[in-house]
């Protein structure tokens, strides 16, 4: 904890001059403050890797190896001690603390003219608190006094000595933080103006590559923290109206991050499509999803990241990389990332089953009359797998483009390039989305939530509350696609939520989410579906897409398919859980519904985010909803984690919520 100066040292990646950070931090002027915040960016650094591996393999989509070091597979045992390399909360009190000594002391009443220079980064400093309190109880939440809490610097010795401090659960530190920190509420993060335009330069790496961070993303903008923090406490009116907040305030639409499956032979599939899509006559072609982790300044869809040194004369380092079997820090002088000769960290069977079976919708080739320009009467799908699961098979040149990427010569190595270029993401503009849908859900939207992964919100859902007058006629307004309003799934009271509580479609906001002026996707689409092809190599259908609009323009959100709706979907997952369980009544009620529906997201977060390192922290989080909803008996959520981990072998009972989390002391 007593890190106040020690963590102050920017002399590291971000090549700081750090006298004035240790001697004087210059927290009543206005402009030298910032070397202490990057000085709690570099405290920062020091808790990515605990971070990590914690929420990665204290999760069900990855697994050990013969190489895996024992911390790791300590980790994913859940056998753990306080000995364990990354069982460190100090790395996060060590954040806190710093945090605590520039609030309390830095001035606030600075001013340019009428602009006060200092807010900006006096609520960033505070986000960076509440995320680490945060982190603190979902890493160390089994105790029921809770964790030390305190909001005063410590400066002396035996202010820690004396440990007085009192122990707050999650929801108590939610309760104590979160009033203050709305305040704040709509603040940007500091920028660094044209000094950080195109990011910053912070050298090369040992084989050669430069590389580039982009100043602003490392910081957490309030609302997403006030919308984590509130979604961790049950509290998802509060959670959906901050996530929201940013969104509109940011202008962010859910994008465009596809993967699409195309055969080298033909651009779009015939009226069957083959079983066979992982031979030599398909492949994968991946557009925009993986360049999410690509080595660049400022990664599509990243909100905030934690970008670690480019070597150890540069900062603070990373062993995240290597354990995915990339060797960063290698000195072999090659134009990639070196390979390393173990990996420790593989794909697990539950990964590989749930992305192999997933669905892919699809549009046919026989387009009506032959008209290309025309949509399809139909999507069809077939079990051909996720696309974000997009494998490299190592038989062609070497490439670590995509996501999965096979060992030509020994194909039992799986290296996982999403870790690569030594950045750690915290969040993305997904996230926040998929985040959304999940404090949606349990607000009692099962039906919303589930369009943020078919359409993605949009004054496009309007067009699909059913009209008494019109219901079950052929609608031909939007696509010209040939089907009934059986694809019109939402209600009024799911709009009216849209228009006011949730106000993404109100008069102010609407125009940023403008269905006929932007393309707009579902989340689902990144690995689910391809675009209405007119012949383009790519299959992506770009004159169909501008002239149809996003949600329309998708096999996925398309409204002529009928097979990806909450009735179908929600159906199935039910079908799923009464197999899993079938000593419970698993019913069809709307908390039936609801339960469900979470689980969908749940098996969606499991494909956008694997291998980012936050498995655990989501399992653990829907586990205790699933408890507090008490459906099925009040221990349901403890029964779900514990099905879920089975396949870790843990070593600890976790039908015990206190062995969901780490020993602390």
């Amino acid at each position: 904890m007593f890190g106040i100066f020690s963590a102050t040292s920017c002399g590291d990646m971000l090549e700081t001059d750090n006298d004035s950070a240790v001697t004087s931090p210059g927290l009543g002027n206005k402009t030298d403050s910032v070397f202490y915040t990057l000085g709690i960016a570099q405290a920062m650094q020091q808790l990515a890797d605990p971070y990590f591996f914690i929420g990665e393999m204290r999760g069900d989509l990855v697994t050990t190896t013969e190489a895996t070091n024992n911390n790791l597979r300590a980790l994913a045992n859940y056998s753990a001690t306080t000995s364990n390399a990354y069982d460190s909360a100090y790395v996060y009190y060590k954040v806190i603390n710093n945090c605590n000594y520039y609030l309390a002391n830095r001035d606030t009443t600075l001013y340019t003219g009428a602009i006060n220079v200092t807010l900006e980064e006096y609520a960033a400093v505070a986000a960076w608190r509440a995320w680490a309190y945060l982190q603190l109880a979902r890493t160390y939440g089994g105790n029921e006094k809770g964790i030390p809490f305190f909001t005063h610097p410590l400066t002396a010795i035996s202010q820690i000595n004396e440990g007085n401090f009192p122990r707050k659960t999650l929801s108590e530190i939610v309760a104590e933080l979160a009033p203050s920190l709305a305040r704040f509420s709509g603040f940007a993060v500091p920028t660094f103006g044209n000094y950080d335009a195109d990011g910053i330069e912070i050298g090369k790496t040992n084989w050669g590559v430069s590389k580039k961070i982009k100043m602003e993303l490392i910081f957490i903008p309030v609302d997403v923290v006030l919308g984590e923090m509130y979604l961790e406490a049950g509290d998802y009116p509060n959670a959906a109206w901050y996530y929201c907040k940013y969104l509109c305030d940011n202008e962010i639409i859910s994008d465009n991050l596809a993967s699409f499956k195309y055969a080298f032979d033909q651009s779009t599939f015939g009226a069957k499509a083959p079983e066979d899509m992982f031979t030599n006559s398909f492949n994968l072609f991946s557009t925009i999803y993986p360049t999410i982790f690509s080595n660049t300044a400022s990664p599509t869809d990243v909100i905030t990241y934690i970008p670690m040194s480019v070597s150890s004369l540069r900062g603070t380092t990373t062993n995240i990389p290597l354990a995915f079997g990339y060797d960063y820090y290698s000195t072999d002088q090659g134009s990639r990332c070196p390979r390393a000769d173990a990996v420790q960290i593989a794909p697990s069977s539950t990964y590989r089953w749930l992305t192999d079976s997933c669905a892919y919708y699809y549009y046919p080739t026989d387009f009506e009359s032959g008209n290309t320009t025309r949509y399809p009467v139909s999507v069809s799908a077939a079990k051909l797998g996720d696309g974000r699961a997009v494998y490299s098979d190592g038989r062609r040149t070497r490439t670590d483009d995509a996501i999965l990427n096979y060992d030509a010569t020994d194909t039992t190595k799986v290296y996982i390039s999403k870790a690569r270029q030594a950045n750690i993401y915290l969040f993305r503009n997904t996230t926040i989305y998929l985040h959304l849908a999940e404090a949606l859900n349990r607000m009692g939207y099962p039906n919303l939530a589930f369009a943020i992964l078919r359409n993605g919100i949009s004054t496009y859902l309007e067009r699909l509350v059913p009209d008494a007058a019109t219901d079950g006629s052929v609608s031909t307004a939007d696509d010209n696609a040939t089907s009934t309003a059986s694809y019109k799934y939402l209600t009024v009271e799911d709009i009216n939520l849209l228009k006011n509580q949730i106000p993404f479609l109100n008069a102010t906001n609407r125009n940023i989410f403008d269905h006929d002026k932007y393309l707009i996707y579902g989340i689902h689409n990144h690995g689910g579906g391809t675009f209405n092809s007119t012949g383009s190599s790519m299959g992506t259908g770009i004159e169909n897409a501008v002239t149809k609009r996003g949600s329309a323009a998708t096999a996925v959100g398309s409204e002529a398919n009928l097979l990806y709706l909450p009735q179908p979907i929600i159906g199935e997952k039910l079908t799923e859980l009464a197999k899993t369980f079938p000593e419970l009544a698993i019913g069809t009620t709307k908390q039936d519904s609801i339960n469900a529906m979470e689980d969908i997201l749940c098996d969606e977060y499991a494909k956008e985010f694997a291998f980012e390192g936050v498995r655990f922290y989501d399992l653990q989080r829907m586990a205790r909803h699933k408890n507090e909803s008490g459906i099925y008996g009040g221990n349901f959520g403890s029964r779900w984690f514990a099905k879920k981990l089975e396949g870790n072998n843990p070593q600890v009972s976790l039908l015990e919520p206190k062995n969901w989390y780490l020993p602390f002391e």
